[in-house]
């Protein structure tokens, strides 16, 4: 065969499966998009709506910020949601998936520091809600949130950092 044609082949089959890729990424639509970063290599940005995303050490991490009361709406009775996340502002959620084996991470252990626009930081844990990690946080004032997840899990711990602004 000719170096052309194998060279056109192997062009078309890279831009395939990157393009499936780029499909893959999605998000929800609730809320401001925003900026994210992760302590290690970075391989996208954010989705539509609120939904970031960052790989690192071979692991996807999806952050989804939205309003409690949409939130609610999407989620069935007998979540593992607790009463005290029901009286917050905001919901927090947080998927972390093996990029090798695709499989959905669950037995994490995973938490945040949110410093607010004046510099205001509120820290907690989120807890594993049947599909994500979620959480509750108040926000009273519009501006730009700095979270930073910290989550460990086999032996391995791993930092992200997403900023997600409040409209």
């Amino acid at each position: 065969m000719n170096m052309h044609v194998i060279r056109g082949i192997l062009a078309g089959l890279l831009v395939f499966f990157l393009s499936g890729a780029a499909w893959a990424q999605h998000g929800h639509s609730h809320g401001a998009p925003a900026a994210s970063k992760g302590t290690e290599a970075k391989d996208s940005t954010p989705a539509r709506g609120s939904v970031q995303t960052v790989t690192l050490e071979g692991v996807r991490i999806s952050l989804e910020v939205m309003s409690l009361g949409d939130h609610m709406k999407h989620t069935t009775k007998g979540s593992a949601h607790g009463d005290a996340d029901h009286s917050k502002s905001h919901s927090l959620m947080v998927t972390i998936q093996d990029v090798t084996s695709k499989e959905i991470i669950s037995d994490a252990k995973v938490t945040f520091v949110i410093s607010g626009p004046s510099g205001r930081k509120d820290s907690g844990k989120l807890t594993w809600s049947g599909d994500h990690y979620g959480a509750g946080v108040e926000w009273k004032e519009k501006g730009k949130y700095q979270i930073q997840l910290h989550m460990e899990s086999g032996g391995t711990e791993r930092e992200a950092e997403f900023i997600y602004e409040f409209k």
